[in-house]
């Protein structure tokens, strides 16, 4: 007969289970979705932080005993998109490195194609039509709503409005961006055809920083928000995932790390992770962002304690539904602080540390809802098609 604390656990298992991904690529890689995890949680704090404080972005760190140094963390996690970037290049990069470097499978590019359509653009539609219904009924006219929604429907708003976010749905600039990679993916992984390690490293390094510095020149000549909502102000991040890609097949996959090598790695990854929220208020920082979450992601793959903690069911699962809680989480954020949370403790703005109570609850109402979504919308989408990228 077993105890209540072991039914408990079986119960808290199997709920679990119900939200858990089971990629089609055979290989799943629990640390990843922790990666997503990370990812996610400092995109929906971030946003649900400008309900509650005065500054959206922080610029200034108070002395204690006031603890703003968590404010100005929360306040900078839109670094999260760029975790996202980072992942997609490296899960992308996996099958074409293991093609290329260890004559693993062929990557049928027509399945690749269209799963990443099906994957992708069911839920999206989905959030892009509430998107509209929601805007409208709020008052933006029709004709407007519809040509919005055309353009994020052709994942192209970002390029014909000249970098501005959708009203209709504010984070589509990054979806946007996703299938511009997507495009270019099987033609960057080109790369993979030269023989040389090092050497593929080093053209993976200068194409990194050669991106960074094109941005940074275009955005001199031309100021334009296009810039860094377009996936030439992008790029260096799939890159990133990329070339860590390459190093994980390559060099680490089969290899045991030493007990010593691993302890520096866990140190070093949570001394770099727990610094780049902070690092983003340096000038000049996007020069180096890509090669600072370079850093953080390798001591992840090499470490052991943060693997096992980004490993642990409860976050890993997070992670894996978090295409559905970053294409859902604005509208659940407004519709929880506007209509619940605001009545019930009437909330001035920028009270702090009072509001971090009413922000925590409405993360908690967003992960519930938006796990919904995720079971219902997105998870079904994941099974389509049997055959392997």
């Amino acid at each position: 007969m077993n105890s209540p604390s072991q039914d408990h656990h079986g119960a808290w298992s199997r709920l679990l289970a119900q939200f858990q991904r089971h990629p089609s690529s055979g290989r799943y890689m629990p640390e990843i979705d922790g990666l997503r995890f990370v990812a996610i949680m400092a995109v929906l704090l971030y946003h649900a932080h400008i309900f509650y404080f005065a500054a959206p972005i922080p610029q200034t760190i108070e002395s204690p005993p006031s603890f703003q140094w968590l404010n100005f963390a929360i306040g900078h996690g839109w670094f999260g998109v760029q975790v996202f970037f980072v992942i997609s290049g490296f899960v992308l990069a996996l099958p074409f490195v293991k093609h290329h470097c260890k004559g693993g499978r062929s990557v049928d590019l027509k399945n690749y194609y269209t799963r990443r359509v099906v994957r992708i653009g069911v839920p999206y539609y989905i959030a892009l039509t509430l998107g509209l219904i929601t805007t409208v009924i709020g008052g933006m006219p029709l004709a407007e709503g519809l040509q919005r929604f055309l353009a994020g429907l052709l994942y192209s708003h970002g390029i014909l409005h000249n970098g501005a976010l959708n009203p209709i749905l504010f984070v589509s600039w990054t979806l946007e961006i996703e299938v511009q990679f997507y495009l270019l993916a099987p033609l960057l992984c080109k790369v993979f055809l030269i023989r040389q390690q090092a050497l593929r490293l080093i053209v993976l390094c200068l194409a990194i920083f050669g991106i960074q510095q094109l941005s940074g020149h275009l955005n001199t000549l031309h100021p334009s928000p296009l810039w860094s909502h377009s996936i030439i102000g992008q790029m260096q991040f799939f890159l990133a995932g990329i070339l860590l890609g390459d190093l994980y097949i390559n060099q680490w996959r089969d290899r045991e790390n030493a007990r010593l090598s691993r302890f520096f790695a866990d140190l070093l990854g949570i001394a770099a992770w727990l610094f780049i929220p902070f690092a983003l208020n340096i000038t000049g920082s996007h020069q180096w962002l890509a090669y600072l979450l370079l850093l953080a992601f390798s001591c992840v793959l090499r470490g052991q304690w943060l693997k096992r903690l980004l490993s642990l069911p409860l976050v890993s699962s997070i992670g894996g539904m978090c295409y559905s809680i970053y294409l859902f989480h604005g509208y659940v954020l407004y519709m929880s602080f506007y209509k619940v949370l605001n009545p019930a403790f009437a909330i001035e703005k920028g009270n702090w540390p009072v509001n971090l109570i009413p922000m925590s609850l409405s993360v908690i109402i967003c992960l519930i809802v938006c796990s919904l979504a995720y079971k219902w919308i997105e998870k079904p989408t994941m099974n389509w098609g049997k055959k392997r990228p």
